[in-house]
């Protein structure tokens, strides 16, 4: 009898834990597990630096998307490799990973929804 309370009140427990992340940031899948920070705007990946680069690099490939790749580069100790949006048609800006202190991230700059100013254009 205390093993099927026991069991119920851990099939309770676990549908009443919230859904894990998404793993899908303004369109770019992310590598399974990877888990968000507590501010949601960036992601430690689930994989190291290199595969997490990869991942990227050939899902942009896969998908067609017209990008341009910055690095893999080391600035202050950090590894970045920066993906750029070269399409007005991606819900993203860039796509920018680095590994600090051993641990690999991923964050996804959102387009913004209005274009920007023109600074050559005169003010109303």
């Amino acid at each position: 009898m205390r093993r099927a309370i026991s069991a119920l009140g851990l099939g309770l427990a676990l549908a009443a834990a919230p859904a894990p992340a998404s793993a899908d940031v303004h369109g770019v899948p992310l590598p399974k597990g990877s888990k968000a920070d507590a501010g949601g705007a960036r992601h430690a990946s689930s994989k190291g630096y290199r595969d997490t680069v990869d991942h990227v690099r050939k899902w942009l490939e896969r998908q067609g998307l017209a990008h341009r790749q910055v690095g893999p580069y080391r600035a202050r100790g950090v590894d970045v490799t920066r993906f750029v949006s070269t399409s007005e048609a991606t819900p993203w800006l860039a796509i920018h990973v680095w590994r600090a202190a051993g641990k690999t991230w991923i964050s996804v700059v959102a387009r913004p929804k209005d274009p920007p100013l023109d600074d050559a254009a005169p003010a109303e």
